[in-house]
């Protein structure tokens, strides 16, 4: 019992502090350290309200103490679960910390891990004896995965204008990562009654298919990033706003941390944050009429003359050849 719960704290460990580096690595505001905790919190204090409470099930209700395996898994399960967490997501999405998917992944991210370690760190003292050490990893990363998608989704929804979409893409992906849940644990069972629960090829390849989709909820959510700054930064290259070497170095997460295209790291943080935000709110008022465009657009206008001003206030301060001119 000691090692499963010792694997599961050291993963949720691992991979806070990871989801912590992505926005460190592109935080152009000061650190979001106390968010992150606060989420991590809600997401143990889902897990613990909706024990106490008696939820439609959940892992502590569904665990084979027998067996050591997972028994049924409702669908409705997930989708109460996933809601209850989006709950907390939401509140954060009003906030300028939720500026798009990946920002989004990473928080959600942090509450899935809050609320599945919990419950799985409560499975194990309260008796349950998995078959293999692998079991409450497959658990804990099914959770991230899970909520991290939720999450991606909320900040993308974050940028419709409008409240009726924002609700609806929100509510597809709880429905969604509840399904895929449901199917991961129907998979696991599948997997453990024919090979065994007890293999562990079979364990580990289960293990490897929850972190790759949380991996691939990532990978997702930098590319829908990508796409919506590129193109309306491009936008703004073509009418003269942006200079040609902007499309080349923001759209791109691992090209926007380097430090070789401005030499002030405080000065490259603003330019990345002015220039995202610029790009977000075109992007939210796309398909808005001419009118209504005129008065949402006064942020646009606020945006892009402080870009061009901090672009060019320092002379030197230029990129630096063969990395974005």
């Amino acid at each position: 019992m000691i090692l499963p719960m010792v694997l599961v704290l050291a993963l949720a460990g691992t991979l806070w502090g990871a989801t912590f580096l992505l926005l460190w690595l592109d935080r152009y505001r000061t650190e979001p350290v106390l968010r992150l905790v606060l989420l991590t919190c809600w997401g143990l204090l889902c897990a613990l309200a909706l024990h106490v409470t008696g939820p439609v099930t959940g892992f502590v209700v569904g665990l084979d103490s027998t067996l050591g395996t997972l028994t049924t898994f409702p669908i409705a399960a997930g989708i109460e679960e996933e809601l209850v967490l989006a709950l907390g997501l939401a509140a954060v999405a009003v906030s300028h910390y939720l500026d798009g998917p990946l920002d989004g992944a990473v928080f959600g991210t942090v509450t899935g891990l809050g609320f599945g370690a919990l419950q799985t760190v409560a499975a194990l003292h309260a008796g349950w004896a998995p078959a293999s050490p692998l079991f409450p990893l497959f658990l804990t990363l099914m959770r991230a995965a899970a909520t991290a998608a939720v999450g991606s989704s909320i900040g993308f929804a974050k940028l419709a204008l409008r409240a009726l979409p924002r609700v609806a893409c929100a509510l597809a992906a709880v429905l969604a990562a509840g399904l895929a849940q449901w199917a991961l644990v129907a998979a696991a069972n599948g997997v453990w009654n024919t090979w065994g629960a007890r293999n562990t090829a079979a364990n580990v390849v289960l293990v490897l298919v929850t972190f790759l989709l949380l991996v691939g909820v990532f990978q997702a959510a930098l590319v829908l990033e990508r796409g919506v700054v590129a193109h309306q930064l491009a936008d703004e290259v073509a009418l003269g706003v942006l200079p040609p070497w902007v499309v080349s170095v923001l759209p791109s997460y691992w090209r926007r941390i380097r430090s070789d295209w401005w030499r002030r790291r405080d000065e490259r943080r603003e330019i990345a944050r002015l220039l995202t935000s610029l790009a977000f709110r075109k992007h939210q008022l796309r398909g808005l009429s001419e009118e209504r465009a005129r008065l949402y657009g006064l942020e646009v206008g606020r945006l892009r003359q402080r870009s061009r001003t901090l672009l060019a206030l320092p002379p030197d301060a230029q990129p630096v050849a063969g990395n974005g001119e």
